[in-house]
C-alpha cells in the first residue's frame, strides 16, 4: 500500500513541471551610471501594474555590463556588448526580441504587455504591435510633473 501511494506521489510530482508553462526570460543589460537605467528602473520596474506582469510572466534578470555574467550572456546568445532589454525563449535559447533603443521607453512597457499576453505565439508581429500601441498612446499618460514615458 505504501509503495502504491509513493508511486502515485512520484507520478504527480514528475508531471507537474511538464504541465507548467515555462516563463520567458527577460534580461536587462545596463551600464553603470546609465541614465537609461534610472528610466527603466523607476518607470517600468517600480510601476505596480508592469511589475506584477513581469513577476507573473517572466524570469527577469538585471545584469551590469562588463561583469562575468554579462559576458556569459553575450557569448551564449551571440549579441553585441550594448545596453538593452532582451526577451528570450528559454526552451529554444532564441532571442525573440531585443530592444536597444531607449529613446522611447514606452516601447519596453508595450513589449512587456506583448510577451506577457503570449501574442508572439499567436503570430502577431511585435513591430506591428508596437506601432499600433504607439498610435493609441499606450503608456504615455501624465504622472505628476513628468510623463511616464
Amino acid at each position: 500500500m505504501k509503495k502504491v501511494i509513493l508511486g502515485l506521489f512520484t507520478v504527480i510530482f514528475l508531471s507537474i513541471p511538464t504541465l507548467a508553462q515555462e516563463k520567458l526570460m527577460v534580461v536587462y543589460l545596463y551600464e553603470k551610471g546609465s541614465k537609461h537605467y534610472q528610466i527603466v528602473n523607476d518607470k517600468i520596474l517600480k510601476d505596480k501594474y508592469l511589475a506584477k506582469r513581469i513577476n507573473k510572466s517572466f524570469n527577469f534578470y538585471r545584469i551590469e555590463l562588463g561583469t562575468e555574467p554579462s559576458q556569459r550572456f553575450i557569448n551564449r546568445y551571440g549579441l553585441e556588448n550594448t545596453e538593452g532589454v532582451f526577451f528570450i525563449d528559454p526552451s529554444t535559447g532564441k532571442v525573440l526580441y531585443k530592444l536597444t533603443d531607449f529613446s522611447k521607453p514606452c516601447r519596453c512597457a508595450n513589449l512587456i504587455n506583448y510577451f506577457s499576453r503570449n501574442l508572439h505565439k499567436k503570430g502577431i508581429d511585435p513591430d506591428r504591435y508596437l506601432e499600433m500601441a504607439e498610435k493609441l498612446g499606450a503608456y504615455q499618460r501624465k504622472v505628476e510633473k513628468d510623463y511616464l514615458f
